[in-house]
Parts: C-alpha cells; sequence; structure tokens
C-alpha cells in the first residue's frame, strides 16, 4: 500500500492538518519505521545493486581465470620453450659477462618476453597480463583446459574487461590456442 493509498484510508485523522504537516508525519513515519512511500524506487535501488554485485562476481571470476591462464601459458609454453633453447645457460653467462649491470632475472625477464612476443602478444599485452596474475595472488593452478572453457573466458573478457586488458587476453588465448601442447587440452 502506498502512502497515498494510506491517507486516504483515514481521511478525519489528516483532514485537520495543513497539507505540510501530512508530508512531515510521512517522512517521520518513513524514518522510524525504516519504510519509504516510493517502494518502486526502493526495489530499482535493489535491483541495480543486486546486477552491480553479480557483475563484480563476474569479473572477479573472469580475472582470476585469466590469472590461471597465465599461469598455465608460462608453464606449458614459456617454459617448455627455454628448454627447448640448448644455448640457454651459455647464452645467459655471455650476457652477464657482457652486461656488467644486468642480473640473472633481468636476463630472463628479456629472455621470456621474447617467447611470449614470437607467440603473439605485444611487451604491453604481457605486462597487463602479468599485472592480472600478480593482482590476484596465488591462484590454484590447473594443468589443463578445454576449449569451451577458453570461449567462456573470451566472452567474459569482451563483456567486462577495458579494451587493454581484453585485447591482451584474447591474445593469451589465441596464443594458447596455438602454442600449447594438445595434451594440455581437455576433450570435452
Amino acid at each position: 500500500m502506498r502512502c497515498e493509498d494510506a491517507n486516504k484510508s483515514h481521511p478525519a485523522r489528516h483532514s485537520s492538518l495543513p497539507p505540510s504537516t501530512n508530508t512531515d508525519n510521512e517522512l517521520i513515519i518513513s524514518t522510524l519505521t525504516g519504510f519509504e512511500c516510493d517502494l518502486g524506487d526502493k526495489l530499482a535501488q535493489i535491483d541495480r545493486k543486486t546486477e552491480m554485485q553479480v557483475q563484480e562476481l563476474e569479473l572477479s571470476e573472469c580475472l582470476l581465470f585469466v590469472a590461471q591462464l597465465v599461469e598455465l601459458f608460462k608453464h606449458t609454453v614459456v617454459t617448455t620453450t627455454l628448454q627447448n633453447q640448448n644455448e640457454w645457460s651459455n647464452d645467459t653467462s655471455h650476457h652477464l659477462r657482457k652486461q656488467n649491470g644486468a642480473t640473472g632475472n633481468t636476463l630472463l625477464d628479456h629472455k621470456v618476453e621474447q617467447i611470449v612476443m614470437d607467440k603473439g602478444l605485444t611487451r604491453e599485452q604481457w605486462n597487463c597480463l602479468l599485472y592480472i596474475s600478480l593482482s590476484n595472488g596465488d591462484t590454484s593452478e590447473i594443468t589443463k583446459v578445454s576449449k569451451k572453457q577458453l570461449q567462456k573466458i573470451h566472452e567474459k573478457a569482451s563483456r567486462l574487461l577495458e579494451i587493454d586488458e581484453r585485447d591482451a587476453v584474447f591474445a593469451l588465448i589465441h596464443a594458447i590456442e596455438t602454442y600449447m601442447s594438445k595434451e594440455h587440452f581437455l576433450q570435452k
């Protein structure tokens, strides 16, 4: 029942009061009871809040799965490529002697960046993906993924992420589909 309807059902009670007093009484009643006269607005507000919470949950799940995909890509593509490069240890020693200021970590970072760029990602996309991965902290590791899961994350990324993040996720998914060994794909 709306407040206006309630006032009509008890006309004698409020007939002697000026109109501003009726408004004041409604305000006092709504303040004391916690009920507002316009429930439609309240319901719309609750719907918007619920929709925002659902979207935040979806975004959180999307970013978590992207972080897991980054780890999967590092373990199945980047590490495998590094291991297959026989000159890796000799190359590192040579560069350490050549560049006195460079550390092994810096050289490894550059080597990983080169592998990632060879797989179709830009340096900016890789840094964006690393940021997403680090922002999510420790995630449960996945060792396999299905094409259906990749399609699902692609769809969520297209709806929920900013343009730069979305493009980075799309490039990661493409690199996984192209370069990851088929043994790491689930058959669903």
